[in-house]
């Protein structure tokens, strides 16, 4: 088969995917979800900027919503392999739904504070945490064995794609009508994917029938297979570097490029489109490549050297696209390499070492970015979380060959 046929069947058994009824609800549900819960990060920054005028504050409530990944993820991912994952999204998104609408209230009496934004933010982050390993474990039995690369770039591409809409669309709500639409609007999104977890119906789960399902036995796992260890720490790189994305965008729009504060969703949007096109290009690949994996990983860090170096907005703009496009396709297809390095079993609990992975360092890179723009500036901020990706990406290219062996 030629190379532009197999792009050809590739992308046909993408819209094939997406006609599935338990694979395209459960997409739709996500995306609609995801897109809310973009919504109120950029509101959620933008209003804690204007409390406090500190990036350490903006970092601070990205560090909140991130830490649930690191305190929940061992419990969660064992909970993914004995416990019935809708069910556990069930709990989990509703929870979500919850905080979001409780904030809402308190911004209508005009009681948010400092304290109550980090709070909420950690209590999403809690549920987040819950829904992850259990939405990344349940994905396989959706689509066809043949067709879990695709949906697992399919489903990344929900995030993303709420990525580039969210943003926007936040920054007309809060210009528009206020931070309390916002948050209201973030909690009514939720009953998209509540809907859609009530009308799937996933293959039969595989549960583990042991007691505790220990994590222990899936570090071994994890331990012992070097390409699954590798992009583990593929997807934490990746985290850390996209960090700047959220946290220094404000400081950004507002001290670099003298635009409102609400241009942070235009900037972070840019990146989300970058995401949609990464999408493109790992729909079409029929297998992950170690090598692609270290080019697109240059590529995010690169994309984030351009963005810390940028004169004008509108370069900001394209040097956050090209690292959307870098940021998708290395975490896509890690993800995709680690999904063919384990067995159902293991699924749910080697998605919570993921999670751990992907949010868990999210707290730490928000706060040492958010330190890093008090005491030497965005600019030295943003260059400086592009350097493991670069450094990484540099190793990975010259070891292809052997690592691919």
């Amino acid at each position: 088969m030629t190379e532009a046929s197999d792009r050809l069947g590739t992308g046909s058994r993408t819209w094939r995917v997406l006609r599935k009824r338990r694979f395209g609800l459960f997409f739709s549900g996500n995306f609609v979800s995801a897109t809310g819960t973009w919504l109120q990060n950029i509101a959620q920054a933008i209003l804690i900027f204007r409390l406090t005028g500190s990036t350490f504050f903006v970092a601070l409530v990205n560090a909140a919503q991130f830490l649930g990944p690191v305190i929940l993820a061992p419990w969660a991912g064992s909970a993914a392999d004995r416990y019935d994952r809708r069910r556990i999204l069930f709990v989990a998104q509703g929870s979500s739904a919850l905080i979001a609408a409780i904030l809402a209230v308190l911004s209508l009496l005009g009681q948010v504070t400092v304290p109550i934004l980090v709070g909420c933010a950690l209590g999403i982050g809690l549920g987040h945490a819950l829904s992850v390993p259990a939405t990344q474990a349940l994905l396989p039995s959706l689509v066809d064995e043949e067709d879990i690369a695709v949906g697992i770039a399919l489903n990344a591409s929900t995030f993303n794609l709420a990525r580039a809409v969210g943003p926007i669309a936040g920054a007309f709500v809060v210009a528009g009508l206020g931070f309390t639409w916002a948050f209201m609007l973030n909690s009514v999104s939720f009953l998209a994917v509540l809907v859609a977890l009530f009308a799937v119906k996933p293959r039969p789960q595989h549960f583990v029938r042991s007691r505790r399902a220990p994590l222990m036995d899936s570090l071994r796992l994890v331990r012992s297979n070097s390409t699954l260890l590798l992009m583990l720490v593929v997807v934490a790189v990746v985290s850390m570097a996209a960090d700047p994305v959220t946290t220094l965008t404000p400081v950004f729009s507002t001290a670099v490029f003298s635009r409102p504060d609400s241009f942070t969703g235009i900037l972070v949007s840019g990146f989300g489109l970058g995401a949609v096109i990464g999408v493109s290009f790992v729909a079409h690949r029929v297998t992950a490549s170690i090598r692609i994996v270290g080019l697109a990983l240059g590529l995010l860090g690169a994309g984030i050297v351009c963005f810390g170096l940028s004169s004008t907005a509108e370069v900001g703009f394209v040097s956050l696209v090209l690292a959307g496009v870098g940021y998708l396709t290395a975490v896509t297809l890690a993800t995709t390499m680690i999904h063919a390095s384990i067995v159902e079993e293991h699924r749910g609990r080697v998605m919570a070492i993921w999670s751990m992975s992907f949010f868990g360092i999210r707290p730490l890179a928000s706060l040492i970015d958010g330190s890093m723009e008090s005491l030497v500036g965005p600019r030295t901020a943003a260059l400086c979380m592009a350097v493991p990706a670069l450094l990484l990406a540099g190793w990975i290219l010259r070891r292809a060959a052997v690592l691919k062996s």
